[in-house]
C-alpha cells in the first residue's frame, strides 16, 4: 500500500501496517468537512460487523494500550443502547489478547482473555442470534 493517504487517516503508519479486511482502497472523507455544523464530527470506521436475524455483532480493534476516541465510544454506546448491537472491543491488532464485550439491552459487560475465549464468545453470540 504505497498510495498517499488522505488527512482523514489519523494514524497512517498503523493503517499501512494493518490494512482492514477486504481492503480495496482508501476513501477520502474530507469532503464532509463542515457538513456537521460547528462540531469536530468526522466519519469513523467500524472494524467489523456481522448481522444475523436482526442482531448485530460489532468488532472494534485497538492495539494494546490504545484508548477508543471519545466520539467513537459515544457512538458504540449509543448503538449498544438500541438493544440489537453486541459490542466487542478487541485489544491486540493481530490476535485478541483482551476483549471487552457488552451484551445487548443489558448492563452486563465481560472481559475475555485470548483467542479461545474470544472465539467462544462469538460462537455463543451466533447460536443466540440464530435461535
Amino acid at each position: 500500500m504505497t498510495e498517499d493517504l488522505p488527512e482523514t487517516i489519523k494514524h497512517p503508519d498503523t493503517f499501512r501496517r494493518a490494512a482492514p479486511a477486504g481492503f480495496d482502497g482508501v476513501f477520502d472523507w474530507s469532503w464532509t468537512s463542515g457538513c456537521f455544523g460547528q462540531t469536530k464530527i468526522t466519519p469513523m470506521d467500524i472494524d467489523g460487523i456481522v448481522e444475523r436475524r436482526g442482531q448485530f455483532l460489532v468488532f472494534e480493534t485497538k492495539d494494546i494500550g490504545v484508548q477508543i476516541p471519545q466520539g467513537q465510544l459515544f457512538t458504540l454506546e449509543s448503538m449498544h443502547r438500541l438493544g440489537v448491537f453486541t459490542i466487542m472491543i478487541i485489544h491486540g491488532k493481530h490476535r485478541p489478547e483482551i476483549c471487552h464485550c457488552w451484551y445487548p439491552a443489558s448492563t452486563v459487560k465481560v472481559t475475555l482473555h485470548g483467542t479461545d475465549e474470544a472465539r467462544a464468545f462469538v460462537e455463543r453470540w451466533y447460536r443466540w442470534a440464530d435461535g
